[in-house]
């Protein structure tokens, strides 16, 4: 790190004493103190959809040819955000806005001294992705799968996006899933949903739900065929399909099983001499409680409990359809 050698004042040799209890640099002659501040800088993440994040490949030292964040010093008269979207579009060829702040942190370098490093999160506006000013190259990469990088508060900063950005992530591939699904007009979905973690909680429940749900037909108005009912018979029953809700939902039974089941239970239920009207009502009330008993033990203090919930009343909405669909097969059909 360089150091002055003379006083900017009045151009005398500069001498060190200790002041405020640190030593300092001083000018003997005019008395002038020189305090020694971080110098300021700027940095960008920028993710495209893939999310992989832009680096630039450093052309001088220090940390020559090692991969970093576009970053450069804010200079006079320049806010830190303009300095940081000016080195984006100086070293990447990339124009921006900043989204928000993401870290500042500080750094001791042997070539500049401490430098105060503030890291924003940026979004691409226009530009080509170009290597320019002190940069030999630039490239995307997979946010999880980076190279060494030349500065650590950049590599710690990645990690607190990371962190900061996890759940969305989250809550946007189990919607991508979810939908894929949903356009298939599946039950099942080719992938993992955030609230498989809610479906194994109906699982674990499913006595304390079914005697809610059979407390509650036994007592409705559109399930008085069930008043009379006998009430073991029918919770049995209903811890069957609890038994099954989950293995359906993860596909570990097939379609065909699925509609064998509901067309069944349609039939039997004629037989009882239940009301069409009163089954599906059944059921309906069956998905209800399967609803509210897993939002009364949650804590919605997330974005993603919220999104979990949603998800799996979604997913309830569309195997009940089925299953109410398929009873209603069962319960029309001619013997």
């Amino acid at each position: 790190m360089k150091t002055k050698l003379f006083c900017n004042i009045c151009a005398s040799p500069l001498d060190k004493d200790v002041l405020e209890g640190k030593e300092r640099q001083i000018c003997r002659k005019c008395g002038e103190v020189f305090y020694e501040n971080p110098l300021p800088a700027a940095a960008v993440i920028l993710l495209n959809h893939s999310r992989e994040i832009l680096l630039v490949k450093r052309e001088r030292e220090p940390s020559k040819d090692m991969w970093c964040l576009p970053i450069g010093f804010a200079e006079i008269g320049e806010s830190i955000e303009d300095a940081a979207l000016r080195e984006l579009k100086e070293e990447a060829g990339v124009e921006g806005r900043i989204v928000q702040l993401i870290d500042v942190g500080s750094e001791y370098n042997p070539f500049y001294g401490d430098v105060l490093v503030v890291i924003f999160e940026v979004e691409k506006t226009g530009g080509e992705e170009t290597a320019g000013d002190d940069a030999s190259d630039c490239r995307y990469f997979p946010v999880m799968s980076l190279p060494k990088l030349a500065f650590d508060s950049q590599a710690r900063a990645i990690e607190k996006y990371i962190e900061l950005k996890k759940d969305l992530w989250n809550m946007h591939d189990s919607l991508e899933t979810f939908v894929e699904g949903t356009i298939q007009n599946r039950i099942v979905y080719p992938g993992n949903l955030l609230s498989d973690e809610l479906v194994d909680a109906v699982q674990r429940n499913a006595e304390k739900i079914v005697g809610l749900w059979l407390n509650d037909i036994s007592t409705n108005p559109s399930t008085r065929g069930y008043h009379q009912f006998n009430k073991e018979d029918l919770f049995q029953r209903a811890m069957f399909i609890m038994g099954q809700f989950e293995a359906w939902l993860k596909g570990e039974k097939r379609e065909s099983e699925f509609k064998e089941f509901y067309t069944g239970l349609g039939s039997h239920r004629r037989k009882d001499g239940m009301t069409l009207e009163e089954i599906i009502s059944s059921l309906s009330l069956l998905k209800k409680h399967i609803w509210m008993f897993t939002y009364s033990f949650g804590v919605w203090e997330k974005a993603v409990d919220i999104y979990r919930m949603f998800e799996l009343g979604e997913r309830l909405v569309y195997f009940f359809d089925r299953a109410a669909y398929y009873t209603v097969m069962g319960y029309l059909q001619k013997e």
